[in-house]
């Protein structure tokens, strides 16, 4: 019988328990602040990205396609396992909740660095396009 601790299906069910505690709101909404007449709340994006996987064999002498002259006749079957998994957790600020008596509204945070990059990536992809079309 093959331990499930090092199965697949264990690692995958390790990695969702763990995810399944620590998925709270309290990631997402942040602690309320009091700023004169209005009440802050601070807004992120959570993502959850995890893999998991495990593997098993099992052999017997030295045909068990390993080179046969590698290992002598009178070696026993041969039997493996393995597992792993991994994962991260990326919280990114979105914006505010600005809270006062007559509305709420969500204020924007600008990544800044995202846009300029974005946009100097979009710039030479088009200098490139542009250089390669020349040349015909």
């Amino acid at each position: 019988m093959q331990d499930t601790s090092w199965s697949g299906e264990g690692v995958v069910s390790t990695i969702l328990d763990r995810i399944r505690a620590t998925a709270r709101v309290e990631l997402v909404y942040g602690e309320e602040r009091k700023v004169g007449d209005k009440v802050i709340i601070p807004v992120a994006a959570v993502a959850y990205t995890f893999g998991g996987g495990g593997g098993g064999g099992a052999g017997s002498g030295p045909h068990n396609g390993h080179n046969p002259g590698a290992m002598s006749e009178d070696m026993g079957a041969g039997v493996g396992g393995g597992g792993g998994g991994g994962g991260s957790v990326r919280v990114q600020p979105v914006g505010v909740l600005e809270v006062t008596e007559d509305e709420t509204r969500l204020v924007p945070i600008l990544d800044w660095t995202r846009i300029i990059t974005t946009a100097l990536t979009g710039a030479a992809a088009v200098i490139i396009v542009r250089a390669i079309f020349r040349r015909r």
